[in-house]
């Protein structure tokens, strides 16, 4: 419409003019040409503005989404932290409440280990030496030795329950020992429990019980025992029928605690 209007005015400047048109009609035809030019050039920028405006806008939306999708981006980030920073925050306490866990189990396993050393001495001889390679494993309470926690609850375990079983039977062993005449001998042990014990030699001629005792189990010598005791041995042995057995269960005296 714009170029319409310029176009008319131009036509009648001409008509208006017929001396400047016939003076100047080369000139006049250069101009008309030359501003055709500039009215094509002005209506391609124009096209080509508007394509690049409509390019600019695309990149512009593109931009605009993807900075959305950064922060959307960013917030879960900071949500992903604010998690990790809380399961971070449990794990540590339920550290501290194992290591707690653990240093109690620790002080609990030596304060058994300690109450176990010092019932040793109460416990058989055979008993004992059975459940020696279970100390050496362990090890003294002074000494350090690199036993996982769970080997050390396992060992010691172990022993409570072979303690347990001793006490609840009746054992036959063969032991050697002195009297109070000094003479050692080898005899046969009927060990009821952790709480007495008889013995007979051999041939059946020398016979006693035994108690425990802070230093250790004591031996008293008491012959006429000698017939029940080897009665007691062959049942064990299964070489008699089963019966009662009449043998005395003496109290503790003061020199024998």
């Amino acid at each position: 419409m714009l170029l319409l209007h310029r176009v008319n005015l131009l036509i009648i400047l001409l008509i208006s003019g017929p001396s400047l048109w016939s003076s100047n009609f080369d000139d006049a035809t250069g101009f008309i040409r030359e501003w055709v030019k500039t009215e094509q050039l002005i209506g391609e920028e124009s096209t080509d503005w508007n394509a690049e405006k409509a390019a600019l806008a695309d990149v512009k939306d593109a931009l605009e989404k993807e900075i959305e999708e950064l922060d959307k981006r960013l917030e879960e980030s900071e949500e992903e932290a604010v998690g990790a920073a809380k399961q971070r925050t449990t794990l540590l306490e339920q550290k501290s409440e194992i290591q707690k866990t653990t240093l109690s189990l620790i002080e609990g396993i030596k304060k058994l280990q300690q109450q176990m050393e010092e019932a040793s001495k109460l416990l058989p001889t055979p008993l004992s030496e059975r459940l020696s390679p279970f100390r050496k494993k362990l090890g003294d309470t002074t000494q350090q030795i690199d036993l996982p926690l769970r080997q050390r609850l396992d060992t010691i375990l172990s022993m409570l329950q072979a303690i347990s079983l001793y006490h609840r039977s009746v054992n036959l062993e063969r032991q050697e020992f002195a009297l109070e005449d000094g003479i050692s001998r080898e005899f046969q042990v009927l060990y009821f429990g952790l709480s007495i014990a008889y013995f007979v030699n051999e041939s059946g001629t020398v016979s006693g019980y035994g108690k425990p005792s802070k230093n250790g189990w004591f031996w008293k010598r008491q012959d006429t025992l000698a017939v029940e005791i080897s009665t007691g041995v062959d049942m064990l042995n299964n070489r008699s029928m089963p019966r009662f057995l009449k043998l005395p269960f003496p109290k503790p005296q003061g020199g024998e605690r």
